[in-house]
């Protein structure tokens, strides 16, 4: 597929997996002195030289470069902005259970949780596309192009289950639960330094233990709960 999967022109990149402005406020700059590595299921030290240019750090779903730098760039940035706030301010608000918004978005707040879940609906889009899942597409391309929410994707943020002394960026797989040849539910995680953010595709039953502590920008909250 050479279409960009957003607007279905031609696409000519690849999506970061993990933002690059995560990966080097995490990592700094890639050296042979500093070095950078890649892990799969299957490979293990994969060396990475560049950050900005490596193929194995970006989707293999193709995106254009108006849907990159353009229609997209706002939620690109809402993410990196609670992205660092979080990361530097991880302590205290896993203690408290809570991260005030308005502490982190001093405009329009609510434009900003919009962004940042739109942020999600792009990676999540580039990877149903990557791995082939069994979910319909078109109403991401829907959300992207429009700024609109995605009515089933839910996000919640938590601590990065694992040993958070090492520094430490991925994704995990998709497990989601299909019926009838398509998924009802699925879920994965963004991690980075301290902090995960699980994100939700759920289509009708949503259960409560499921839910629990999770946000979407249709009902608006200017606090939000951290996920224990």
């Amino acid at each position: 597929m050479n279409k960009c999967w957003i607007c279905e022109k031609q696409g000519n990149t690849g999506e970061h997996l993990i933002k690059a402005s995560d990966l080097k406020t995490l990592f700094g700059e890639v050296s042979q002195s500093s070095p950078l590595y890649f892990h799969t299921s299957k490979a293990k030290n994969i060396p990475v030289g560049s950050i900005k240019r490596s193929k194995r750090l970006k989707s293999d779903a193709l995106i254009c470069n108006d849907c990159n730098s353009r229609k997209t760039q706002p939620y690109d940035r809402a993410w990196e902005q609670l992205s660092i706030y979080l990361r530097s301010n991880w302590d205290t608000h896993y203690h408290s259970g809570m991260v005030d918004l308005t502490k982190v978005f001093r405009g329009n707040v609510r434009e900003s949780v919009l962004y940042v879940h739109l942020f999600f609906v792009k990676l999540f889009g580039c990877r149903i596309i990557q791995d082939n899942v069994p979910i319909n597409i078109a109403p991401f391309q829907y959300s992207l192009l429009h700024a609109k929410p995605h009515k089933n994707i839910y996000l919640s943020i938590g601590p990065r289950p694992g040993e958070l002394q090492k520094k430490y960026a991925g994704v995990t797989p998709i497990e989601s639960l299909n019926i009838n040849g398509g998924s009802a539910f699925a879920t994965w995680l963004y991690m980075v330094d301290t902090i995960s953010v699980n994100i939700l595709y759920v289509t009708k039953y949503r259960h409560p233990n499921v839910m629990k502590n999770t946000f979407h920008p249709e009902k608006f909250l200017s606090k939000i709960k951290i996920k224990k």
